[in-house]
């Protein structure tokens, strides 16, 4: 608990030191550019919106999502446990009970929202009381109430402002650099470049203040509802969003308050098909998230999320309930490390050279540039994309396997293709309603999983197939051949679809591939003519200087440089 509140507190220092030394930077190096009024006004804003946030949210909600607030005495009737946990916590921490609102929707989600503790609101769906027990509903309501005691609405829209800041100084340098001159100029063109890379680090920061939040959530349900409710509340959270039916209206609530919510609506997409399966076997769900608790390559995953993945939350929980000596999760990620041999430096060493792998393109164009030959910098790139394309799409034959067996694998890798077939069928497209929607989900005896089709003729290829060809597959019996990756979830690239309908064929890497080789010809071959124009005019020029600066052209030849006469 005490290293999560000290990670926020550092990176919140990091986004501040970032601004305070842009803003030095740019008051040395500018003169006439008027920072105060830019990030005064950006401050003045952000305070305005944080001031009526609250009130804006209440009317959304119940104009879009038919929100309604829930009286106390009507709280304490239908959900007893919530309730009394509710004033609890209130009642300890001094501030007056939040607000309850309640959405008919059956996406089980919960978030909160709100100025100061005293004024928050918490937010449910129907969905909630659907798919949960009672002890699971009282421990995603402690983890929004843990949101609420540690004021983390307030910390965000902070941390939120200083970024905006970087990106304030960003826009006044680069315009003030435009009309400046000599040092000044090339002062103020140095600050603008601090500033716009400060800003993307600090999104990635933003990001990351994010999921230490959420893991001070988390802490704090353990603290007031044992931590194995709340792990299990997150895999039928995630389960619920797949199993419900999507509609407009859905999406748009799940998608607007993807930061919000309990769990990242993109990451339960991928751990709902998981928990889909393995609802009834908690063992073969631990191992499946092993990958997001222990594989190298889950720490990259989840830089563009401003949730943890689902499998460090609950290996998280599962070490607070040993640290408090509380029952273990059913989902006990330690136990299934065990039981698969986890091997963590394999992993490092694996990660080390699937990295090498993914970088090997750009590494190879970098190299090129030093020859000062530009383009054999794509060159570079290309003949890079050509050499991995074997690595990344093994043309070892596919072995008969199940999505349990590929899922429960933690060093399955997002670079390089495990060939695989599974025996099941499509049972619908992987974004419903999308009438074009060329990937499925896929299901054997094991479990579901995505099976991303990916054309040669590419984007276009895409929107055919899924328009035309794989409609006739979907519900039929058959196989699936392609090679399987991982990365917040599992997923097959499609290379064969078999089914009583017929076959469905994809050459995912051929656009790539074909796409490379032009790049390398084309580079190539302006490389050549470009050496050989430079040789022509070095020649050109050594003649000149072996005939002492005087050699007789004929108007044919060179009609701008016709030498005097000899």
């Amino acid at each position: 608990m005490a290293r999560l509140f000290f990670a926020s507190f550092v990176t919140i220092g990091l986004i501040f030191g970032m601004v305070c030394g842009v803003i030095l930077a740019a008051l040395v190096f500018t003169e006439n550019v008027d920072l105060g009024f830019a990030i005064g006004l950006t401050i003045l804003i952000n305070g305005v919106i944080w001031l009526i946030s609250p009130w804006l949210s209440d009317l959304t909600l119940r104009w879009f999502n038919k929100m309604a607030f829930l009286d106390d005495t009507e709280v304490k009737a239908r959900y007893p446990g919530v309730h009394q946990l509710i004033h609890s916590v209130a009642d300890e921490y001094k501030f007056s009970a939040p607000r309850i609102g309640l959405i008919p929707d059956r996406n089980p989600t919960a978030f909160t929202y709100g100025l100061l503790r005293s004024n928050a609101r918490i937010v449910v769906t129907d969905g909630i009381f659907e798919f949960l027990n009672e002890d699971e509903q009282r421990a995603v309501v402690a983890h929004e109430l843990g949101h609420i005691v540690n004021r983390d609405f307030i910390v965000m829209t902070a941390a939120g402002t200083l970024v905006q800041i970087l990106y304030q100084v960003y826009a006044a340098s680069m315009r003030s650099s435009r009309g400046g001159s000599g040092k000044n100029k090339g002062g103020q063109a140095f600050v603008a470049i601090a500033a716009i890379v400060m800003y993307y680090i600090g999104i990635y920061l933003l990001y990351y203040l994010s999921r230490t939040r959420e893991y001070l959530a988390d802490a704090f349900s353990a603290e007031h509802v044992e931590g194995r409710h709340l792990a299990s509340a997150l895999v039928k959270i995630a389960y619920g969003i797949v199993k419900v039916e999507d509609t407009e209206e859905t999406q748009s609530l799940l998608q607007s308050t993807r930061h919000l919510g309990v769990i990242d609506v993109k990451n339960a997409r991928y751990s709902g098909l998981e928990a889909e399966s393995d609802l009834q076997s908690p063992e073969r769900a631990s191992e499946a998230m092993l990958f997001d608790a222990h594989n190298p390559w889950a720490r990259l995953i989840e830089l563009n999320s401003t949730h943890p993945l689902t499998g460090m939350r609950i290996s998280h929980l599962g070490e607070i309930a040993r640290q408090k000596a509380q029952p273990f999760p059913d989902y006990d990620l330690a136990a299934a490390a065990q039981r698969v041999r986890l091997d963590k430096p394999a992993l490092w060493r694996q990660f080390t050279w699937e990295l090498g792998i993914l970088v090997l393109p750009a590494v190879l164009a970098v190299l090129a540039a030093f020859t000062g030959v530009w383009p054999l910098i794509p060159a570079g790139f290309a003949l890079g994309v050509l050499i991995t394309l074997p690595l990344r799409y093994p043309s070892t034959s596919a072995s008969a396997t199940t999505v349990a067996t590929l899922m429960t694998n933690p060093a399955a890798s997002p670079v390089i293709g495990r060939p695989a077939q599974l025996t099941g069928k499509a049972i619908g497209r992987a974004n419903p309603g999308f009438i074009a929607g060329e990937d499925v989900i896929y299901q054997d005896k094991t479990g579901l999983l995505t099976a991303d089709f990916r054309s040669m003729l590419g984007f276009i290829g895409d929107l055919f197939a899924g328009w035309r060809r794989v409609p006739k597959h979907l519900g039929q019996d058959g196989q699936l051949t392609g090679w399987f990756r991982r990365s917040m979830g599992g997923y097959i690239i499609t290379k064969e679809m078999r089914s009583t309908a017929g076959v469905l064929r994809a050459r995912p890497y051929f656009w790539q591939a074909a796409v490379s080789l032009v790049v390398l010809l084309a580079s190539l071959y302006a490389a050549i003519v470009g050496m050989g124009t430079v040789a022509n005019e070095l020649g050109y020029k050594s003649q000149i200087r072996e005939s002492g600066g005087h050699k007789r052209h004929t108007n044919t030849e060179f009609p701008s440089e016709i030498g005097p006469e000899e």
